[in-house]
């Protein structure tokens, strides 16, 4: 078996239902991890997008149908970094031990290992890259972190593994947060949109017609893995480089973009 790790950053605000309605105050949540509460991409939804309007033969064998099992394998895309507003900087992409430790894990499992210089961080320390630091700060909507130290190793390694060359904008904008800091923004971090529909002749708000829907921001980083027998199904991933995912694509939402990084 041959495994490769793809990277998708979102372009626009995605919105990967659960296809139910919610009991809480968002209407629409989008789907999350069972044990962590990360938002994912369940594998599913970026199969059936992939081979979308595709049904000749080799499609088929690639990612199956009805009648066969499909000979390429991919995994939920998890949540690598996350985009949040910061004080300085506009924004930083942020993420985890945990996040990493298990990017790592699975990597390694698969025979592929990146071998980032990981590093750990507690309670309100950070590592920073120098756009989002403010008096040896960085703030985070409305948390604030000491530096603990730089970011610059671990995040130059991030960019030759996610965007395949280092990215600038990515380097100092990149911190390395706690696990429970991490946990805090997937919980509250998120996109949370108000939704309406018009009567069709006042256009005027129909009654009861008001919900609110999570979208994952736009920015964020998603990482999965593909698995095949024979490398060369792999080419059937790169004849996309732009996928719609989720619902909403009339008003934007779902655009991805898959990253130069990953392994080859």
């Amino acid at each position: 078996m041959e495994a490769k790790a793809i990277f998708w950053q979102a372009l626009t605000p995605v919105h990967p239902g659960t296809g139910q309605d919610s009991s809480s105050v968002i209407d629409l949540p989008v789907a999350r991890e069972a044990a962590t509460g990360f938002p994912v991409i369940p594998a599913s939804s970026l199969k059936g997008v992939l081979r979308d309007g595709r049904t000749d033969e080799a499609t088929n064998k690639v990612f199956g149908s009805l009648e066969q099992m499909g000979e390429l394998t991919l995994t939920d895309a998890r949540l690598l970094l996350l985009p949040v507003r910061s004080y300085a900087g506009t924004f930083a992409l942020i993420t985890c031990p945990l996040v990493l430790q298990r990017l790592e894990r699975d990597a390694a499992a698969l025979g592929r290992p990146f071998n980032l210089p990981l590093a750990n961080v507690e309670g309100e320390q950070a590592l920073a890259g120098s756009a989002i630091q403010h008096n040896n700060q960085v703030i985070l909507e409305d948390i604030d972190l000491k530096v603990k130290g730089p970011a610059e190793a671990l995040a130059k390694a991030m960019s030759q593994v996610v965007f395949g060359k280092e990215e600038p904008y990515f380097i100092e904008r990149f911190a390395l947060v706690s696990n429970d800091v991490f946990s805090y923004f997937c919980q509250t971090g998120l996109e949370v949109i108000a939704r309406v529909r018009l009567e069709s002749e006042s256009k005027t708000v129909a009654n009861g017609a008001l919900w609110y829907e999570e979208a994952i921001p736009a920015e964020t980083v998603f990482t999965c893995f593909a698995i095949a027998k024979d490398p060369q199904h792999f080419s059937e991933l790169e004849k996309s480089r732009y996928l719609q995912i989720g619902g909403k694509a009339s008003v934007g939402r779902g655009l991805l973009r898959r990253l130069g990084g990953g392994q080859p």
